[in-house]
């Protein structure tokens, strides 16, 4: 139901009306301080064989150890795992996200709007990967997002996109990054923090458009 429903990008764009285009946008913003034993579990755990058994073994050995580094360095932000987030039902706006990262509330419980989404590919299959991030992102920028920020991975390959509301134009970084590229592991992983690091700092500045 919802969010899943959509099998391509091209499908959410028509129904909502969207442009999209393809090119290079992601910068590097060094993330320090990562503690070493950390750094070194998360680097065992691409190793390890029994990480990508799974959908739900890619989504807790991998990717959320991964995103969690970030939220201790964002503590405006939290990341929500597999929470509800029901915007429009009826337009199928609506289901639970792989990872939503969004700020807490006064309402303990309750998130916020979430400027940058999570998805985890299933069975590789990325198609229907982005197409449901590009509904959340869509999504959240009906609520006031000006910008929206994605990341469809498998667990060893990570992609970005973004949707900026105001022009409604989804923008896809083609190119992706591996983590086990060259068996570079230490390097590769250092580079996914850096990468997730500037998205989490243009998450955080993201304005909200109050109607």
């Amino acid at each position: 139901m919802g969010f899943s429903n959509f099998k391509t990008e091209r499908e959410v764009a028509k129904r909502f009306n969207l442009k999209t285009n393809s090119k290079p946008f992601i910068k590097l913003l060094p993330l320090k301080d990562i503690p070493d034993y950390k750094f070194e579990e998360i680097k065992e755990n691409f190793k390890d064989p029994l990480s990508f058994l799974s959908e739900s073994a890619t989504c807790e050995d991998i990717i959320k150890p991964v995103l969690k580094v970030l939220d201790k360095h964002y503590p405006n932000f939290r990341v929500w795992s597999h929470v509800s987030y029901n915007v429009d039902p009826d337009n199928d706006l609506a289901g639970t996200p792989d990872f939503l990262i969004a700020p807490t509330t006064e309402i303990r419980g309750e998130f916020g709007i979430p400027p940058l989404c999570v998805i985890a590919a299933k069975k590789a299959d990325r198609d229907q990967a982005w197409a449901q991030a590009l509904a959340e992102m869509y999504a959240a920028s009906t609520q006031g997002a000006a910008m929206c920020y994605a990341v469809v991975t498998t667990g060893e390959e990570w992609q970005f996109g973004k949707f900026d509301r105001e022009n409604a134009l989804f923008t896809k970084q083609m190119n992706k990054l591996s983590v086990l590229d060259d068996n570079d592991e230490p390097g590769n992983l250092q580079k996914l923090f850096d990468t997730l690091n500037w998205l989490f700092d243009k998450a955080s500045k993201v304005e909200i458009i109050k109607e």
